[in-house]
């Protein structure tokens, strides 16, 4: 079971880790430096260990995927793709409708994305809507290098809807209160090919594995009100935030 907040200080080792773990419960940001500037990236994968066990992500049945550019990479200061588990305490499945409290989260954004869905490690994808609300504990969404691999790998929470029979390509029309915001396309082959990140953490996964593959828009700054994610090739999705 994911640890209490009560529980907090016994189950870290690391100190940062409780501060990062206070952070996200209270959905406030870090005090400015505090000690991040001397966290490497060893360091940070070990906190972010420590985190995902005691939120229960040891058990995962979801996962996703950023960074996936070098360009992002480097404005992280990562040497890779960052791969992380989805925490299970604000993780939606088959959902088509959501809503979420804008106060649960720190500065939160929203990240459409294919989701595939795998029965099995071996087994070809299914598709499905994916929208993540990313978030950062970092004033200004400004981790020091390599520091977001221990900030839940900058998630917050993340919806998929129903999975359906792959297509060719996957459009999504990003609506706010109405208002047409974003859109854009992903090919079905290109995010395919992404599982090969994620497959090694599947072995022995009991049930259907969720992966959400990665942004198709920029960062959308996460206001109140009701946002419908149109994907064609996949389903509709709305998540509203009071």
């Amino acid at each position: 079971m994911p640890i209490g907040r009560s529980e907090v200080a016994a189950a870290f080792a690391d100190p940062l880790a409780e501060r990062l773990w206070t952070a996200r419960a209270e959905s406030r940001v870090l005090a400015p430096d505090g000690g991040w500037s001397e966290v490497d990236l060893a360091r940070a994968e070990r906190i972010a260990a420590q985190l995902y066990l005691g939120a229960g992500a040891d058990r995962a049945v979801a996962w996703k995927l950023g960074a996936l550019d070098r360009a992002s990479r480097t404005r992280l200061g990562l040497n890779g793709p960052l791969v992380a588990p989805v925490l299970p305490d604000r993780l939606h499945l088959d959902a088509t409708s959501v809503t979420l409290n804008r106060e649960e989260f720190v500065q939160p954004r929203f990240e459409p994305e294919v989701g595939l869905v795998l029965d099995s490690p071996g087994a070809d994808p299914r598709v499905a809507a994916c929208i993540e609300i990313a978030d950062c504990r970092f004033p200004g969404w400004l981790p020091p290098p390599g520091v977001a691999v221990a900030d839940f790998g900058l998630q917050g929470a993340m919806v998929f809807g129903p999975a359906c029979l792959a297509v060719g390509e996957v459009a999504v029309l990003v609506r706010h209160d109405g208002r047409e915001v974003a859109d854009a396309r992903s090919s079905l082959a290109e995010v395919t090919a992404r599982l090969d990140l994620v497959r090694p953490l599947l072995a022995g996964s009991a049930g259907p594995a969720h992966i959400a593959t990665g942004a198709m828009t920029a960062l959308l700054d996460a206001a109140p009100g009701t946002w419908e994610f149109d994907f064609t090739g996949a389903t509709t999705v709305a998540v509203t935030l009071t």
